[in-house]
């Protein structure tokens, strides 16, 4: 994992230092608007993640996606 979000920085792309075969780069949490379920406008905190991954290592979008989806809902708590 890789955090420049203490800097101010919102999103970007981490790279790999081998022997590495994935890094999670974390941004800024920003107070964003947002619409609830019902319809209401509320403000919630968003930040950016970034997953970069090693191909030969990792199966693809699918792993990539499900790994960030099992991060997101971790962090909604």
């Amino acid at each position: 994992m890789t955090n420049l979000g203490g800097f101010g920085i919102d999103g970007f792309t981490p790279i790999i230092n081998l022997p590495q075969v994935a890094i999670l780069g974390v941004g800024a949490a920003r107070p964003t608007p947002v619409v609830d379920n019902d319809g209401h406008v509320a403000v919630s905190h968003q930040m950016v993640l970034s997953l970069t991954f090693d191909h030969a290592f990792v199966d693809g979008a699918p792993a990539a996606a499900a790994f960030l989806q099992q991060v997101a809902t971790a962090l909604a708590g």
